[in-house]
Parts: C-alpha cells; structure tokens; sequence
C-alpha cells in the first residue's frame, strides 16, 4: 500500500530479452518506447550495446540498478555507430568508469576521440536544441577505444560476439550478432520498428544515406540468419526475413519517391512536405492512430528526405 506523500516510480526501464539479456528503456526525454540499449550480463563483466545520449543518464543509472549494477561494473560499451541517440552518453560514462572498453567502427572512433567535427556538425542541425535534447558529449580517451573494421568475433560478457560492416545510415555502422542468443544488434541499419509493431521505416538523415550500401548492409544481416533483430527504434523485432524484405522495399520507394521530387518545379522545403505528407498518409493507412502519431513524431521523416536527396544529387540527381 502506498501512504499520502509517498512517490511513485510508474517508469517500466527493464524488460527481459534473452538468458543473460535485457531491454532497457531509456525513456529519452520522458517519452519511452523510443530509445532502446541492451544489456549483456556474463562473465567479464556486463556490456551496454549503445547506452543512448547524455541526457538519458539517470535513466540508464536507475535501469542497471534494478539490475543490482552500477556503472562501474560495466565492462563494455559496443556502439552500433557514435549519432548523438546512440553514443552520446560514452565519455560521460568512460569519465564514470575509466576501465570500460568502448567496441566502435574505426571511422567513428576518431570522432570520439576528438568529436569536435561531429558537435559542430550536430549544432547545424539541432542548434540552440542542442544541449537540452543530447546534453554533455564528452571525448574517450584513445586508451579506451577498439576500433573495428567488422568482421571480427570479440568477446565480450562471456560470451562471443560477430561484428558487421554495415554502412548505408551512417559510413560507420557496425552490427553485433551475440552467437549465445542469435540476436543481431543492428542499430539504424535495420530501421525504425516501434514495439515490434508491423512496419519498419528506413531512417536516412544526411549526410550519409547510400541506397547500395544499405542494401548490401542488409544482405549481411540476411547471411547471418539471426533468429531476432534489436533495434534502437525500438527493441526486440520478431519475424527477422519479413522485416529486412519489408524495410528494403520501403527504403527502395521513398528513395524513388525522393528522386522524382527532384524533378519538381519547388523548393527543397516544398519537395520534403510533400515527402513528409504522403509517409504521414501511408502511416494512417497502415497504423492505428496513436502508433502513426508515435511514429511520425519520432522517425525524422523530412530529415529522411533530406538525406535521400543528398544521396541522389551527389551522384549527378537533381
């Protein structure tokens, strides 16, 4: 029974994924069902796979206390790639825990390293919204990265652990596939898909989006037939072949979609509210409500615009 003046913690931050796994709910901003890190408890220590942006620090804390963990018993941190929503939290956490080794692609580790480019770059998009929406991004000491090209196996909270190349998102995107559950650690590159709900959407902010890259990128996650996807939009995602097919299909429209618009007599903002639009139609017409609303306010559809612009106009589009 709860007594007058008592509070009361209604947040739900872990959630079981697999023997030795946890979901935990980052509750990013107070919205929860967006960001998702994954726990890994084993020998050697426990890892986080993408411990999420500063500003969902105490929510981690609190996650890995219901855990009886602290971020001190963290061994690892394996870094899908090193956008804010991802990797913002790591130097905050490695100045936490100065004996964590942090797993990320090496054309990544250099920006966290020094990641003055990637702020400079993050402040153009988001601007004076920076600090409140990412909070602090500490650099990492060059003694606390392992830098990986993919294809390697490490081991990590006892257990092993095959690495990816897999850009197409971002040039420097990496996938884990833990052999002990046959869950693939996929970050973007397998898209957005909310509460294991039907419908996955391809995430392609600039400057990045390769349409081939992606693809091949998807190939790979085909090849290792995982029995389960995690993604960080958000969590566990069953019913792996149906999701990479419907995703590839989607991300092959909007880029055709995107193509065409370039073709239009409008500006740029005019193209992507058109974009914007017609994914906001295709998301009634598929969702409920509140899962359409969930999505549009939450998946960067006109930054996706933006980002498949790009793409085609570096290769001679538009």
């Amino acid at each position: 029974m709860t007594r007058v003046g008592e509070s009361v913690d209604p947040v739900v931050r872990c959630a079981p994924l697999a023997e030795g796994a946890t979901t935990i709910d980052l509750h990013y901003l107070g919205r929860p069902g967006w960001i998702a890190s994954a726990l890994l408890e084993g020998e050697d220590g426990p890892a986080l796979v993408d411990p999420g942006p500063a500003t969902s620090l105490e929510n981690l804390r609190a996650a890995l206390a219901e855990r009886g963990l602290a971020v001190t018993d963290l061994s690892a941190l394996l870094l899908t790639h090193i956008h804010l929503d991802h990797a913002g939290a790591t130097g905050s956490l490695v100045r936490e825990n100065p004996a964590l080794r942090v797993y990320v692609h090496e054309r990544g580790a250099r920006h966290l390293a020094d990641p003055s480019r990637l702020l400079e770059s993050a402040r153009r998009i988001y601007r004076e919204r920076m600090d409140e929406l990412w909070g602090e991004f500490l650099p990492v000491p060059p003694s606390n990265l392992v830098a990986l090209a993919g294809g390697e196996t490490i081991a990590v909270a006892g257990r092993r652990i095959e690495t990816a190349y897999t850009p197409g998102h971002a040039s420097h995107h990496l996938s884990f596939l833990d052999t002990r559950t046959g869950i693939a650690f996929t970050g973007d590159i397998a898209g957005i898909r909310l509460g294991n709900r039907p419908f996955a959407l391809p995430p392609g902010p600039p400057p990045d989006i390769d349409v081939e890259g992606w693809r091949a990128s998807l190939a790979k996650l085909r090849a290792w037939a995982p029995q389960r996807l995690f993604v960080t939009h958000f969590g566990p995602a069953d019913g792996v072949a149906a999701h990479l097919d419907e995703l590839e299909a989607r991300l092959l429209d909007w880029a055709e979609r995107v193509r065409r618009s370039l073709d239009e007599d409008a500006s740029d903002e005019a193209r992507a509210d058109r974009f914007t639009a017609a994914v906001a139609e295709e998301l009634r017409h598929h969702l409920p409500p509140d899962d359409a609303t969930a999505y549009f306010t939450n998946a960067g559809i006109r930054e996706s615009w933006y980002g498949l612009a790009r793409y085609w106009r570096t290769r001679g589009g538009g």
